[in-house]
Parts: C-alpha cells; sequence; structure tokens
C-alpha cells in the first residue's frame, strides 16, 4: 500500500539546553507550569477538519519565531509515530493545575506527560499485534482521551489519570483481524461521534478491508462503513460462508487525517487506496481509490469522487487515499463555493466540489474534479504523504500549504471572473516534510531532522531549530508531525524523542 518514505535525518544531538533541564520519562516530581494561556489542542490538525491551522495562538508570530529554542526533551517508553494532543489547563495526578500532553506509541500505549518538563505523569498499555500510527483524540470537554489498542479496539481513558471508561460499548472494538487490520490515522472527534478508519499493515497482505467505524462518545451501538462490500454494516471477518464474509479485500482508509467531517454539508469524508471498484455498475458495492462522502452515522453514502483511471492507480499502487481531503473555506464569488483539495501518490491536487463531488449529482460516478495542479516535488510529480494545511489571511485570501518528500508549497485559491476556481503555486522550495501546522501567521514544517518556521507568504525560513541558539536536530521523522499551542511545538521523531520548544 504505502511506500513509506522516512526522511533522511541529522544526527540525533543530546537533549536538553541552557538552563532547560531534561526529565526523566518516569519521573513524577512536577515543577510550576510555565506557560500561560489555557488553549488546547484537541486532536490531529487542531479540529474535526483537520485544518492544521491554529486559530486561537496569539503568542508565536513571524516577529518573535526566531527566538524559539528547545525547553526539554525525553525518551518516550515506546516510538510514536503520530501527533501528540494538548489540554491547556487540567488537574494532573498530583493536584497541581498544568497543560498536559498525550501521545499513542507504536506499541500501543497511551502515555500522559507534563507539558511543562516533559515528565511522565501516567501510562495505559494494551496488548495484541504487531504496531499502529494512531493519534490519540480528547472529547471537546476535556474529560477523556481517546486511544486505539494494538487490542483492535479504542479506549476511553479519564484526561486526569488515566482510569479506563467501560461499558455501554467501551472500549469500542473495530476490527475482528488484528493481525492483518490496524488505525493507521489519527482518530476524529466530530458530531458527538468518535470516528475510526482502519487498514492493512504495509505490505498489502492479508485479507484486510478498509472501514470506518463510529460510536457516540457517549456511548451505545457502533456504526460501520465498509469500503468493500459496503452492503454489509458489520465488522467483517476472514471465514468464507459466513455472512460478515467478504470476497474483496484491500482499499485501506490509511492517510493521516483518516475521517475529515465537514459542518457546511454535514458529512465525513474518508478516502481508499487500492482496491477494487465497481460502484459505478449495478448493484456495485466496491469503493477502491475514492473519495466517499458518508452521512455523519453511516448509514449511507451522501456522494463520491474516483479518478477515470482508477484501474492503473489499483494496479501501480498509487493509492489516492494517501492523504485525506483538505476542506477550504466559503469561497465568494465562485460556481463551487465549497471545495477541498484531494492529494494522492500520483502526484496530482484535485479540486473537488463538496457539494457535488463527480459533477453527475451523486455516489458511483468516475471523473469530475473542478481543477488540478502539480504537487511541490521536481516536475509536481512527487508522493503526498501529508495532510495538506489550509489558512485565510488578513486580506481575505485562502492559502493551502502542501508538502511531500522533495519540496514545500503554498498555493493561493484564486477565482476568475467567470467564477472558475483554481490553485496558484505562489511559492514552493526544495525541502520536503510532513503535515504543517500554521498558527499565528507562522507556518511550521517538520523535515529531515528538524523544524523549519516559514513565512508562508513567500516560503522563506524565518527560524531552524537545528540551529545552535535553537539547540540541535530532531530524529528522523515518519508520519510524525508537530503541534503549536500557547507558543510552544511539541513534536515526536523515529528514535523514540519528543520535543518542546518555547519562546
Amino acid at each position: 500500500m504505502r511506500r513509506a518514505i522516512i526522511l533522511v535525518c541529522l544526527a540525533l544531538l543530546a537533549a536538553g539546553c541552557g538552563s532547560s533541564s531534561v526529565a526523566a520519562p518516569g519521573a513524577t516530581t512536577i515543577t510550576p507550569n510555565p506557560m500561560t494561556g489555557a488553549q488546547d489542542w484537541l486532536q490531529f490538525g487542531d479540529d474535526g477538519q483537520h485544518s492544521g491551522a491554529n486559530p486561537n495562538e496569539t503568542q508565536l508570530s513571524l516577529s518573535n519565531v526566531s527566538g524559539l529554542h528547545r525547553l526539554w526533551a525525553v525518551k518516550l517508553p515506546a516510538k510514536a509515530d503520530s501527533t501528540p494532543v494538548l489540554i491547556g489547563s487540567i488537574k494532573e495526578p498530583n493536584g497541581k493545575q498544568g497543560a498536559v500532553i498525550y501521545v499513542t506509541t507504536t506499541n500501543g500505549s497511551l502515555v500522559a506527560l507534563d507539558a511543562a518538563t516533559g515528565a511522565q505523569l501516567w501510562q495505559k498499555t494494551t496488548q495484541g499485534q504487531k504496531l499502529t500510527n494512531s493519534s490519540p483524540a480528547i472529547d471537546p470537554n476535556k474529560q477523556y482521551v481517546y486511544s486505539y489498542g494494538l487490542d483492535g479496539k479504542v479506549h476511553k481513558y479519564a484526561a486526569t489519570n488515566g482510569n479506563e471508561e467501560t461499558g455501554n460499548g467501551w472500549p469500542l472494538t473495530t476490527t475482528l483481524m488484528t493481525d492483518v487490520e490496524k488505525e493507521s490515522s489519527a482518530l476524529t472527534i466530530a458530531n458527538g461521534r468518535i470516528y475510526v478508519t482502519m487498514s492493512g499493515y504495509n505490505g498489502d497482505f492479508g485479507h484486510y478491508i478498509g472501514h470506518v467505524v463510529s460510536m457516540p462518545l457517549s456511548g451505545g451501538t457502533p456504526a460501520v462503513w465498509n469500503a468493500l462490500c459496503s452492503n454489509k454494516h458489520e465488522l467483517l471477518g476472514r471465514t468464507q460462508g459466513q455472512e460478515n464474509y467478504c470476497g474483496d479485500r484491500q482499499a485501506g482508509i490509511w492517510s493521516r487525517a483518516g475521517t475529515v467531517a465537514d459542518p457546511a454539508t454535514g458529512s465525513v469524508y474518508v478516502v481508499t487506496g487500492n482496491g477494487p471498484y465497481t460502484a459505478n455498475t449495478s448493484g456495485g458495492v466496491s469503493w477502491g481509490d475514492s473519495v466517499i462522502a458518508l452521512s455523519a452515522d453511516l448509514s449511507h453514502v451522501v456522494d463520491s469522487y474516483t479518478p477515470t483511471n482508477h484501474t492503473f492507480l489499483n494496479k501501480t499502487d498509487v493509492d489516492l487515499g494517501s492523504t485525506s481531503p483538505a476542506l477550504l473555506p466559503r469561497i465568494p464569488n465562485s460556481n463551487t463555493p465549497l471545495l477541498a483539495v484531494q492529494g494522492g501518490k500520483d502526484g496530482i491536487l484535485r479540486l473537488l466540489n463538496r457539494q457535488n463531488l463527480s459533477g453527475q449529482g451523486g455516489p458511483g460516478h468516475v471523473g469530475g474534479e473542478v481543477a488540478t495542479t502539480g504537487v511541490p516535488g521536481p516536475g509536481g510529480k512527487d508522493l503526498v504523504f501529508t495532510q495538506p494545511t489550509v489558512w485565510t489571511d488578513a486580506s481575505g485570501t485562502i492559502w493551502v500549504f502542501v508538502a511531500d518528500s522533495l519540496g514545500t508549497a503554498g498555493y493561493q485559491v484564486q477565482t476568475d471572473g467567470s467564477g472558475k476556481t483554481t490553485l496558484h503555486q505562489a511559492w514552493i522550495i526544495n525541502q520536503g516534510g510532513n503535515s504543517m501546522v500554521m498558527a499565528h501567521g507562522v507556518l511550521i514544517l517538520p523535515t529531515n531532522g528538524k523544524l523549519l518556521a516559514l513565512d508562508p507568504q513567500s516560503g522563506k525560513t524565518v527560524w531552524d531549530s537545528s540551529t545552535a541558539a535553537a539547540v540541535g536536530t530532531i530524529g528522523s521523522i515518519h508520519w510524525e508531525s508537530p503541534i503549536v499551542v500557547n507558543g510552544h511545538i511539541y513534536m515526536t521523531d523515529e528514535s523514540g524523542n519528543m520535543y518542546a520548544y518555547g519562546l
């Protein structure tokens, strides 16, 4: 399925700097939290749209970002190939009020850390198959944090002390085949529900089937939508002849963002990878290499988009679903005011009309994109594994930022006099990376063993974490990406470390 591109890393320097101390992973003595403000980062991309833009950040800016330096670095119990989340102010187990970071490690543990020092507060571990690349999510009332476990279940933990909530559907079972299916994406919370997408392991082995599972946060009856045999609304198994068996395989849902919730249309979107596509035929129930708009309760397909060359994408391992759609804000004077940007392994960025994905008035059609353009890599044909970041500047111009393995670019959303909307590449740098974050006019790019802060309107580098003043490099990265909140940046790496930078 995925051709995992692990970015070349610089040498990992010793953690710690200046007057900052390095907290031991098991430490429980917490110093007063120096953070001001109490903003949160509750899920991947900061919201159910996974926009990657923090609208509440006020401390970090282009004028002061050059003053960022490392505050601490800690070794996690295991590698976290994902993105952390954060509550800005919560009572910790020792009674102190402070900010807490939560991160899911590849061995299925949820780890809570004090955001001021990196000291571990508590850890919850699951047992089961192989690994996960999932990111946790926190509910809007900040009482519970949800994390995928190696047992094929999403667990609900008290945010304060990690006590697990059970009963009424919790923990939520998301697969019956943990040996061939796993959660690769971030958990999504929207519409009072949690959404979990499932795919296979690297190498596409076994009879896995992409699907999404959802349940109200309060518990209840889970809902299931399967990308293959979509007429079966239950978890599928491996035994031929059983009601829950599907003869097709693959169509995994594995992009970083997983499920994307659309506040304008009420739909939730998932994008599938390689697999058979038959939805444009009579009785067809297979949705490989497609963007699917689902009802919030997963009961039915609302709309869909499938490239005309889906057969080629499937045969050549060029997953459309290597990224999720990035939802744009409503565009004035456009014939298609609600658009999404969809990437993929084929090096094409597609503009899709969220009100009519295929342009043919409903699901089960092929083609219909509004416009296309190339991605940042050489020749505009590199693979995109990242989630695009969406931002509106002070003049009202909408920007989309995309990084692939070889380049990073800023695109302006432009609408001409006839109402046609396109993406215009405003700048490009020959520096690839992972999913970016926008905060208070600063674009943070994780790349090549370091973090870069860019001017979003020019692409100019205004801060580099590998400089002496910022104190050293980070390790190599795979799916890891940062969060920016309360003037701080938090980031994990492939060496099992977590880093904090602040002013």
